[in-house]
């Protein structure tokens, strides 16, 4: 039996935003034109921002660095990191 570690890559993207009611929408809305598979999603207040945790299935380099420049030009984004799981 063969297993594929591959299949079991994942990106976790950590999204710090203004606490606005429409920040996690915002970024939601970025990963769902970007149709990336969200596996986990985290959100808590941190003073007048939001932490955004965002885990999602690997679809390489190129796709994790245009989904964090993405990410990052969403008006109520401060700040965009992201790395393996």
């Amino acid at each position: 039996m063969s297993l594929d570690l591959d299949a079991d890559k994942r990106r976790l993207f950590l999204v710090t935003a203004e606490d606005k009611p429409d920040a996690l929408m915002r970024v939601l809305g970025v990963a769902s034109v970007q149709q990336v598979r969200l596996r986990a999603l985290t959100a808590q207040p941190e003073g007048a921002d939001i932490a955004i945790r965002l885990e999602i299935d690997d679809q390489g380099d190129d796709r994790a660095h245009t989904l964090a420049a993405r990410l990052a030009a969403v008006p109520a984004v401060r700040g965009v990191g992201h790395g393996w799981r």
